[in-house]
């Protein structure tokens, strides 16, 4: 209770400050009457405010590390200059790549247009969300480094945010410069296996809340068939865990006798699709809470899996075989037609202020996300202590709904992967 009288206190402070108010003396209240605090209470409740001259507001890290306004002019311009560099660095390398060892085709149709029209000239307070296809670890940068004209893909403002698994970008066995080398590039951690109420999905939304453009697989895997992959119908006396669940992959015949199902295997291919859909429902909480309904594109590629091939019985993926003798170019004997060629195809924008309006209409007003806050706000909402899990936990109702926009996705990512294989073949 202390704490939050004193935040208050402070805040007001601060307003007055912005205001540009001549503050009192120091032995004077600092506070107009309405805001002093009771006679009762002893003077020792009050010894914590700032005299006389208060700091400005800092957000986020920069408030929860109480920087002096020069520290956190250097701090943000070292983290600026730190994504520019992770960014433009990667941007380059990708660009470099997939121009000489291979080569990416874009159709440039309207679709496309309107999703460059959606990242550079979109409401400057509404999210952009961009759903695909997860063929390889190395779609992202592989794949979305590509996206952009390279101007424009080198500037960090116009880049995506992206969410990934930490055991494989944020694993504590990674030395800390490649882990912050991954962060500046725009890329938040997931806990794969949380559920859809963890608090990092909820930081990553807080970006969407800002008016940024966010990434999402929602298959929530890698999958290398020719169809959209995701979850399967498992029998109840099975389990489905990942291959990277385990020290050493089983053989298939320890996994039947285990009960275990491995996604993106041959085995797991053979079951019918999940009654729940094959999408992760996260993107559809995103969705719902966000303050602005963002604009959602889908996309879908194939042609990352000659890079990284996946096993059919493991569903581990690896770098293929032959990758240096396929990089040659061919008069020193490498083949041309062994080279990585990624196709990509944009959908039509999907919309789903039906869906969310009819649920508002029977259950009442969604709760709505903000976007990037301080520490001191968020203290104040309890949100540092687990207290976000009252507004952000989901019911069921709000679950019946996250599962119809993600079925609305599914529908028109399934037709784009379609669609972007049959223009391959």
């Amino acid at each position: 209770m202390r704490d939050l009288q004193q935040i208050r206190l402070r805040r007001s402070l601060r307003r007055l400050h912005d205001q540009r108010m001549v503050l009192p003396p120091p032995r004077r209240p600092l506070l107009p009457s309405a805001f002093q605090p009771q006679r009762q209470q002893p003077h020792r409740r009050i010894s914590a405010i700032p005299q006389p001259r208060p700091r400005p507001i800092r957000r986020n890290i920069l408030l929860a590390l109480h920087l002096s306004p020069l520290e956190s002019i250097a701090h943000a311009t070292l983290l600026s200059c730190a994504r520019g560099i992770s960014i433009g660095a990667t941007t380059l390398a990708i660009r470099l790549l997939m121009n000489t060892y291979g080569r990416y085709d874009i159709v440039h149709d309207g679709r496309y247009e309107a999703f460059l029209t959606a990242v550079l000239h979109r409401n400057p307070h509404q999210g952009l969300i961009t759903v695909s296809n997860h063929r390889s670890l190395f779609d992202d940068p592989g794949v979305v480094s590509c996206l952009l004209p390279l101007p424009v893909a080198l500037r960090p403002k116009y880049n995506r945010w992206g969410i990934c698994s930490q055991e494989y970008c944020f694993n504590d066995a990674l030395p800390g410069i490649i882990k912050g080398y991954i962060g500046a590039g725009q890329v938040l951690p997931i806990c794969r296996g949380a559920g859809i109420d963890q608090k990092l999905l909820l930081d990553f939304g807080r970006h969407l809340a800002a008016g940024e453009w966010c990434h999402v697989f929602p298959e929530g895997g890698v999958w290398q068939w020719e169809e959209l992959g995701g979850r399967r119908e498992v029998p109840p006396d099975m389990t489905c865990r990942s291959s990277s669940d385990f020290g050493a992959v089983p053989s298939s015949e320890a996994q039947q006798e285990g009960g275990v199902v491995i996604p993106a295997t041959r085995e797991h291919k053979a079951l019918p699709p999940s009654h729940r859909g094959k999408l992760k429902w996260g993107v559809g909480k995103l969705i719902a809470h966000a303050p602005i309904t963002p604009k959602v594109i889908p996309f879908a590629h194939v042609g990352m899996e000659r890079l990284l091939p996946q096993d059919e019985i493991t569903g581990k993926t690896k770098l293929r075989d032959n990758l240096l003798q396929s990089m040659l170019p061919s008069f020193l004997g490498g083949d041309v037609n062994d080279k990585l060629s990624v196709h990509i195809q944009f959908g039509e924008e999907i919309t789903f202020d039906d869906l969310i309006s009819n649920h508002e209409a029977m259950h009442g007003r969604l709760w709505k996300y903000s976007g990037k806050v301080d520490a001191e706000e968020e203290l104040e909402r309890g949100q540092s202590r687990g207290g976000f899990h009252e507004k952000w936990d989901s019911s069921l109702a709000e679950r019946e709904l996250y599962s119809k926009i993600v079925r609305r996705i599914e529908d028109r990512l399934e037709a784009v992967t379609k669609e972007v294989y049959a223009r391959k073949s």
